[in-house]
């Protein structure tokens, strides 16, 4: 009698455990979830700095989420310093240091990282149409070991010619800036943004630029060859440098159109999702993947939510007088 009453005692204290266990795991890190530290890769295409704003939004997001850096989580760090032949080699370098989760940002890295292994889940924090790029299968059925979230970068490409267009009725002759190292990136704006152009009666022009070094070149030919205004794509090198570009247009009084960080940094018009808001976002999926949801299972998401951002300053400076209409559409008005 005495050893059934202590197997029954056993059993609900069993069941009593089975049931707490979700709820304690759920406020905790991955000392309470898998009784060990974690390992999270990160993959940055650009230097530390050119996207620190972004990364620290990510890993502020995992702190949130009850994740603590040294106590259940670790990160390795990875930065191609805009030389993508150096990706494949990176990649390589965090798999092999056993990481749980590997993070990565634009088509290159995300690549890379995927070529480097097939059971590491990844996760994309940003990038443009993983689909055409083959990174997944579809948004819905990402399948593989891939998931995260892709922005709209051909609709918001064209989107802002019109924009641009709106803002400097006479434009008919516009650069597009573009990374030869992210040749499909390029191609895939390139082909987004002629067909708005023709639309617009634009004429579409591409100039190269594979180092921020060559910037001050690159805009003084487009000066050259009688460019009306520039177009920077949302290439992780340009986005990096987006301080730089817009002082450039400035200098070489181009009327300039962005994502809305170019338009903080000074570009005249920025217009897109908020890039912090997007890598905080990612973080709640890695939060997911952490605890043991398979990517094959989390959709790939996609921003809702955008905005118009005009640079006042900017404006002034280009003698240019911004048409009510556009202004009174703007989220923000940067004085």
């Amino acid at each position: 009698m005495r050893s059934n009453f202590i197997s029954v005692k056993r059993r609900c204290l069993i069941q009593c455990l089975a049931l707490l266990l979700p709820a304690v795991a759920s406020g905790a890190g991955a000392q309470m979830v898998r009784n060990r530290v974690v390992r999270v890769g990160i993959l940055g295409s650009t230097t530390s700095a050119g996207w620190a704003s972004q990364w620290d939004a990510f890993r502020g997001a995992l702190r949130e989420l009850g994740w603590t850096e040294g106590r259940d989580l670790v990160f390795e760090l990875r930065f191609a310093d805009n030389q993508h032949e150096r990706l494949p080699r990176l990649a390589a370098e965090l798999v092999a240091s056993r990481i749980d989760l590997l993070v990565t940002h634009g088509i290159p890295g995300t690549r890379a990282a995927k070529t480097a292994t097939n059971t590491i889940p990844i996760l994309m924090a940003s990038v443009a149409d993983p689909v055409a790029a083959g990174l997944v299968a579809s948004f819905a059925r990402p399948e593989g070991n891939v998931t995260g979230i892709a922005f709209l970068a051909q609709e918001m490409a064209a989107k802002r010619l019109q924009l641009l267009k709106e803002a400097v009725p006479g434009l008919s002759r516009l650069a597009m800036l573009s990374n030869p190292q992210n040749a499909a990136f390029g191609k895939a704006m390139f082909d987004a943004m002629s067909s708005a152009a023709a639309a617009l009666a634009i004429q579409l022009h591409v100039f190269d630029a594979p180092e921020p070094s060559d910037y001050p070149m690159t805009f003084g030919q487009m000066v050259e060859r009688r460019m009306q205004g520039v177009a920077i794509t949302e290439e992780a090198t340009l986005i990096a440098n987006a301080s730089t570009l817009a002082s450039l247009a400035r200098q070489n009084r181009l009327p300039s159109v962005g994502n809305i960080e170019f338009a903080q940094a000074g570009g005249l018009i920025g217009y897109g999702a908020n890039r912090e808001a997007i890598f905080r976002r990612a973080a709640v999926l890695g939060d997911k993947l952490l605890r043991g949801t398979k990517p094959a299972d989390l959709p790939v998401e996609q921003p809702t939510q955008f905005e118009l951002l005009i640079h006042a300053r900017t404006a002034a400076a280009l003698a240019l007088t911004v048409p009510p209409a556009l202004r009174m559409r703007a989220d923000r008005f940067i004085d």
